[in-house]
């Protein structure tokens, strides 16, 4: 049985997650840069820089460490707002805290249970409404940004087998139609990452717009 939820500011992790985010996003859109030159190179033209630097295991490495520092700080974070979810309204959690962490490893429901997590989080951080049931917060956010994350990651995978076939090592126009989908990937990717710290922000001052209310309703009396 779970410990019982108890709110915590989630405003630390959220500001070590939306820098990491925006840094990974950042780098997602450099990434887009040098395959932009890749793109345009022509056949002769000295483009070994432009191939050491995206093809390097240091740059690799760098990336995937990035990446992964990025996915627990957010991971911390989203598990923070869920149990804070829970103090602020009990009854809208579809899922066991659990699934926070499980929803992003287990095949196939991490196609989906990430989304619905945080969705359900954005619903149960509302403004009050009447008898505590929340009120609704449009949450275009949460949508676009699992959409464009989804996509990019498809993409990604798409563009790299497509780069690694026999056709894109032999003829331009195959290995530039990869490039196009590996552009697009890191596009979105870095777009993600965008909608991603946005997310985080407005969440967060949500829950913290919540906290305030409860420290005001319980603040002792001022002395006379």
């Amino acid at each position: 049985m779970p410990s019982p939820a108890v709110y915590r500011s989630p405003r630390g992790p959220a500001t070590a997650t939306a820098v990491l985010l925006a840094l990974s996003g950042a780098v997602a859109a450099g990434s887009a840069v040098v395959m932009l030159f890749l793109y345009a190179a022509e056949p002769g033209d000295d483009i070994s820089l432009l191939v050491d630097l995206f093809g390097s295991n240091a740059t690799t490495d760098a990336g995937l460490l990035l990446t992964l520092a990025t996915a627990v700080l957010f991971v911390l974070w989203l598990y923070r707002v869920r149990v804070n979810a829970e103090v602020i309204y009990p009854h809208g959690q579809q899922y066991a805290r659990g699934w926070v962490i499980g929803g992003w490893i287990v095949p196939l429901v991490n196609f989906w249970f990430p989304w619905r997590i945080t969705n359900d989080v954005w619903r149960a951080s509302g403004p009050p409404g009447e008898h505590g049931v929340p009120r609704p917060v449009p949450a275009g956010l949460v949508h676009a940004w699992w959409t464009t994350l989804m996509l990019g990651k498809l993409l990604s995978v798409l563009g790299r087998q497509s780069m690694g076939s026999e056709a894109a090592l032999h003829y331009v126009d195959s290995y530039r139609e990869a490039l196009t989908v590996l552009i697009a990937s890191e596009l979105l990717t870095a777009a993600a990452a965008v909608l991603a710290v946005l997310m985080v922000r407005r969440l967060t001052a949500m829950q913290e717009e919540h906290a305030a209310r409860a420290r005001a309703v319980w603040a002792p009396p001022a002395a006379v």
